[in-house]
């Protein structure tokens, strides 16, 4: 069995921002910028942060978040070769303030 990670599918992101607290990892994060065609900002998943504990999963409520295996012959794992990703913003995610925007 290979290495688990966490992926999104972009068009069921609505960018109601429940999965980001649930990643000890910080692996989750919101688009810095809004693309065109969206109303809030979705999320992306840092490859080089993951490590595949799928805690965030069941956060969505649409779905968005699922489970993919990087085979352990693979020569494409994003953990050894990550791409590069869209602009992000930090998110303070535990205090007072629970979770907000810098």
């Amino acid at each position: 069995m290979g290495q688990a990670m966490v992926a999104i599918t972009a068009e069921d992101c609505t960018g109601c921002d429940l999965c980001i607290p649930h990643c000890p990892f910080e692996a989750l994060l919101p688009l810095l910028q809004c693309p065109p065609g969206f109303k809030k900002r979705p999320i992306i998943v840092r490859d080089e942060a993951c490590v595949g504990c799928l805690s965030c999963i069941g956060s969505c409520p649409t779905d968005a978040l699922h489970e993919i295996v990087i085979p352990l012959s693979s020569k494409q794992s994003p953990l050894l070769n990550p791409g590069e990703h869209p602009s992000t913003e930090i998110v303070i995610r535990w205090g007072p303030e629970g979770i907000s925007s810098v």
